[in-house]
């Protein structure tokens, strides 16, 4: 088991903490909510705000996890159509492409999160600093990078072994 492996693995893991965490959080937010506004009549600022920086969160989160499992219907009803040495190929070339485009927003992302106006913004209600619920874009495409990369060398690891 190589190095990128391993961090691949740890990663999912921490990604797998972080789901049922901000299903947890999301969940209970929306129902305090509920409560508070139909039962006591006193509707919580911050309920939907917190469900919604969460389901932001769980969205690229859930995206990576994805990856990691290979679990796109669309890539394994296309890739299924194919065996052997061209299947290898055409995976190789479809994660070097994921890759690219991972990296690609990963470089934008830093430059828009380093922007002077983005540490000034809150949010409305919990006047939370939006940089929190933006640092999911590139947080989860680092994980994204890190779960391609595994994928590209078993994918060459396997081509070898054929």
């Amino acid at each position: 088991m190589n190095f990128i492996h391993k961090i691949s693995n740890l990663v999912f893991n921490i990604e797998k903490l972080l789901a049922i965490i901000l299903c947890t959080l999301m969940l209970s937010s929306l129902f305090a909510g509920v409560v508070f506004r139909y039962a006591l009549n006193a509707p919580l600022t911050w309920s939907e705000e917190t469900a919604i920086f969460s389901l932001v969160w769980l969205t690229f989160i859930g995206g990576s996890m994805g990856i990691k499992s290979q679990k796109s219907a669309v890539i394994t009803l296309f890739m299924d159509k194919f065996h052997g040495k061209l299947r290898m190929i055409l995976m190789a070339i479809s994660i070097l492409a994921l890759l690219l485009f991972v990296v690609y927003i990963f470089y934008l992302s830093v430059i828009w999160l380093s922007s002077p106006t983005v540490l000034l913004q809150k949010s409305n209600s919990m006047q939370m600093p939006m940089i929190i619920a933006y640092l999911s874009v590139p947080v989860s495409f680092f994980f994204i990078f890190i779960h391609s990369l595994d994928l590209l060398i078993k994918n060459f690891r396997q081509e070898k072994e054929a």
